[in-house]
C-alpha cells in the first residue's frame, strides 16, 4: 500500500511539473506575462492599526530595480530638452536666457538621438518590461468592478512580458500609483518577480502614503528612486505631508496562468502570471 501511495505521489508530482513548468525561449530564459492590478481598502480595520506605526517596518527600495519602459517612448518628444537646448544657444549669443519666453522656443518635430547612438523601435514581442496596452489586458472587468465600487480606489495596473530569473538575479519593478503631491505618490514601491524551482513567486514591497496639511509621526519613507519630478514642477503641488503610512510586505507563491490575491487592510493586489514564449526570429534572405 505504502508503495502505492507513493507511485502516486511521484506521479503526482511529475505531472505537476509539465503541467506548471515553462519551458525555454529562444534566449535561454523563462519567460512570463505578468498583469497587476493594485488598489485601496477604504475601510481600514482598526484592529491592524499598530502595524501602521513609525519603526515597526524599514521602507525601502530593492537593488537593483527598473521602470517599466513606456510603450511609445520612441514617440515621445522631449520638449524640455529643446528649450534646455535653444537656451543654451542664447547663451552662446549672448542672449539672457530670462528674457526667452515660451513663445520664443520654436518646435520643429520631435528631438533626435545623436548621431553615434543606434536607434531602434521597440519590439513588445520580444523587448522586456515594456508596459503593453489595453489590448493585452485581462483585468478590464476586475478593474471596471473596483473603480464601481464605493470601498476601493485602483492606484495601478500594468501588463508586461520579462524572463523570469532566480531570486538572486532578478531585477525588482518600480512601482508607483494614485495621485501625485510633491515627490512622492499615494502607492509606491517595488515588485520582484522570480524563480523558484518550478513556480513563480512574487515579493510585494509596497506602501500606501496618506496626505495631510501636517503630520504627526515621524514616517521615513525614502524618494522615489525614478520620480521624475522636477523642483519647478514640484513647486505647483500643494503643501502636504505624509501623515501616515501602510505597507504591505508579502511575498506569495504562484502557479501560472491562475488568479492570485493579496489581501491587506488598506491595499489589495491582484495578479496573474501567464506562460509566455518568444516568437521565433525571422530570418531574411535574399537567396
Amino acid at each position: 500500500m505504502k508503495t502505492v501511495n507513493s507511485c502516486l505521489t511521484t506521479l503526482a508530482v511529475l505531472l505537476g511539473n509539465q503541467v506548471y513548468a515553462q519551458t525555454f525561449s529562444y534566449d535561454g530564459n523563462r519567460w512570463y506575462e505578468i498583469e497587476v492590478s493594485i488598489f485601496t481598502n477604504q475601510n481600514l480595520d482598526a484592529a491592524n492599526q499598530e502595524l501602521f506605526q513609525p519603526g515597526k517596518v524599514e521602507l525601502m527600495y530593492p537593488q537593483p530595480i527598473r521602470e517599466l519602459i513606456p510603450r511609445l517612448t520612441n514617440f515621445n518628444v522631449d520638449f524640455e530638452a529643446i528649450r534646455r537646448n535653444r537656451v543654451t544657444d542664447n547663451l552662446a549669443g549672448g542672449v539672457n536666457p530670462a528674457d526667452v519666453s515660451d513663445a520664443d522656443v520654436e518646435i520643429f518635430g520631435p528631438v533626435f538621438r545623436p548621431p553615434n547612438r543606434d536607434f531602434r523601435l521597440l519590439d513588445k514581442t520580444r523587448d522586456a518590461f515594456i508596459a503593453l496596452g489595453e489590448d493585452a489586458a485581462r483585468f478590464t472587468r476586475f478593474n471596471r468592478n473596483i473603480e464601481l465600487s464605493p470601498d476601493h480606489r485602483l492606484l495601478y495596473h500594468a501588463v508586461w512580458r520579462q524572463p523570469v530569473l532566480n531570486k538572486i538575479q532578478a531585477t525588482a519593478i518600480y512601482i508607483s500609483g494614485g495621485e501625485r503631491y510633491g515627490q512622492h505618490t499615494e502607492l509606491e514601491g517595488s515588485l520582484l518577480i522570480s524563480y523558484n524551482i518550478n513556480r513563480v513567486d512574487v515579493d510585494a514591497r509596497l506602501w500606501r502614503n496618506s496626505f495631510n496639511i501636517n503630520s504627526m509621526h515621524d514616517w521615513v519613507v525614502p524618494p522615489q528612486p525614478f520620480s521624475g519630478v522636477s523642483e519647478a514642477a514640484e513647486a505647483d503641488f500643494f503643501e502636504l505631508f505624509i501623515d501616515q503610512v501602510y505597507p504591505m510586505l508579502e511575498t506569495r507563491q504562484m502557479i501560472s496562468n491562475e488568479l492570485h490575491y493579496l489581501d491587506h487592510p488598506a491595499l489589495g493586489m491582484l495578479i496573474e502570471v501567464r506562460p509566455y514564449e518568444l516568437p521565433s526570429i525571422f530570418d531574411f534572405s535574399l537567396d
